[in-house]
């Protein structure tokens, strides 16, 4: 019985030191990226010729009309949030704020 409940113990311990990992590697921006745009928008709207992002700023102003166009009542945050996992996985502007 004591090597179970050792056992038990240490399985314990090594979830909780593990959690944190995980959290670290969690996206807010992707996540909400995937699940509400993109069904819509995959990567070649982001990548056509006529692109009409040609800023940070101009991403979160996109990020920002279509949250609201879409009804999803995003906070700054994560309108922010999505901005930036754009700008890192495709665009690569430097002029962020």
């Amino acid at each position: 019985m004591d090597s179970v409940k050792g056992f038990c113990s240490a399985l314990l311990a090594g979830l909780i030191v593990a959690a944190p990992a995980t959290a670290e590697t969690f996206d807010r921006g992707q996540a909400l990226y995937e699940n509400h745009c993109e069904a819509c928008h995959d990567t070649v709207a982001h990548t056509r010729t006529e692109r009409r992002a040609a800023s940070h700023s101009d991403i979160r102003q996109w990020v920002t009309t279509w949250s609201f166009h879409a009804g999803l009542g995003w906070s700054d945050e994560e309108v922010d949030d999505v901005t930036d996992y754009l700008n890192r996985r495709i665009y690569h502007f430097s002029d962020q704020p």
